[in-house]
């Protein structure tokens, strides 16, 4: 009788937790309705940056930036000066929404390169890192004594105080090492955060701060002279550990913290120049757990080019990439890595930036901003819960 009464408690709580997930799917499905505006993000030196709110975004076409609300009505703008070259994948708002902060593109420009910010209520650019010998350009430089300050890829503090970036002090290549900094807003003091742990030069370029400070999720390349993929450097006792390879034939180039800090989402690059038909397993696109643990992907039947965290949890919202069936392509939302997801809008995908090389933004008030393939159009998506 006893015996009886377990099995019968058992197939109870077998019967309640297969019910379940399917429940969990019933509490989180999620529709979407698309709005295509007459702007294109991708081609051209053109991108879009969806501020935190998601009640507005900026729109950098050429050596302009605007202002766009949600609805496509243009705002203030700012031409920027001839000598700044915005790296389209580095712009980031503040958690507040009142800045853009962004990097110059040093692999264009091949001269120093500076942390800007863009004061949206004041229609304003500041420079947050100016260093000398801003002028003169590396390739053409003969004087062994000029000091090169390359500043890449500005990451906001959650409190909104201060942005972090990656900073490379050097005479010649060779010499230039990475070395995190950050600068403040409050009286643009710049200090040195930690040193990357490595001394092969050039070999960090992307980067995430985690929600609460304390750690950075970072890219190493060596091309193989040390241990490539990604790392994690604890703030605190400012040591630097390996995390994970990259996926074969891929490179990491971007980061992006879990709302909880506990993921780390990598975005990387295919870097055999394939066009067509890539196996879901050779995305560069996977989450890692900060505590440790292996690479999980995001999809296992299509695979994905472009993706962000959700708002909240483990949520994420996915692209893919499957020429082969087209049918599946689409924008997914899933309640966490390898989760399979919910296609919500049809079409091909990618995120608004000039390479694509940046995150999806996921807006606290469930919109996503994404460039529609083929005539990359910018397009707004409202997401509801159903």
């Amino acid at each position: 009788m006893h015996r009886l009464s377990i099995l019968l408690l058992m197939l109870a709580a077998s019967i309640i937790l297969g019910m379940s997930p399917a429940y969990a799917a019933r509490q989180t499905t999620w529709t979407a309705e698309a709005h295509v505006l007459d702007l294109i993000a991708g081609p051209a030196r053109t991108a879009a940056y969806l501020a935190p709110d998601g009640s507005r975004f900026a729109y950098v076409k050429g050596s302009d930036l605007c202002l766009y609300s949600i609805d496509g009505e243009k705002g203030d703008c700012v031409t920027l000066d001839k000598d700044i070259h915005m790296d389209l994948d580095s712009p980031r708002w503040s958690p507040d929404g009142t800045k853009l902060a962004f990097s110059e593109d040093f692999l264009f420009s091949f001269r120093d390169s500076d942390i800007w910010v863009y004061e949206a209520e004041s229609n304003t650019l500041t420079d947050m890192t100016p260093t000398a010998n801003r002028e003169i350009t590396l390739l053409t430089n003969k004087d062994p004594n000029i000091t090169f300050t390359v500043d890449l890829s500005p990451q906001w503090s959650s409190d909104g105080q201060s942005i972090y970036f990656i900073r490379y002090i050097f005479n010649k290549l060779g010499d230039a090492e990475p070395v995190f900094y950050n600068v403040s807003l409050t009286d643009n003091a710049v200090e040195e955060v930690a040193p990357a742990g490595t001394h092969f030069a050039f070999s960090v370029y992307g980067f995430a701060l985690s929600p609460d400070g304390l750690k950075i999720g970072y890219n190493l390349d060596t091309q193989g002279h040390e241990k490539d993929g990604t790392w994690f450097l604890d703030l605190s006792t400012k040591e630097a550990k390996f995390a994970a390879a990259a996926v074969q034939e891929t490179a990491p180039w971007a980061y992006q913290f879990s709302p909880e800090g506990n993921l780390l989402l990598s975005i990387g690059v295919d870097i055999t120049g394939v066009v067509g038909a890539r196996p879901p397993e050779a995305s560069p696109i996977y989450t890692l757990p900060v505590s440790g643990g292996r690479q999980q992907q995001l999809n296992v039947d299509s695979y994905v080019f472009s993706a962000g965290w959700g708002p909240e949890g483990s949520e994420l919202a996915y692209a893919t990439f499957d020429p082969a069936n087209e049918d599946q392509q689409g924008l997914y939302i899933t309640s966490q890595p390898g989760k399979a997801g919910e296609m919500v809008l049809p079409g091909r995908f990618i995120a608004p930036s000039g390479r694509g090389r940046m995150p999806i933004i996921w807006a606290a008030n469930n919109t996503v901003l994404l460039s529609q393939v083929p005539d990359l159009k910018v397009t707004i998506v409202h997401l509801k819960q159903s």
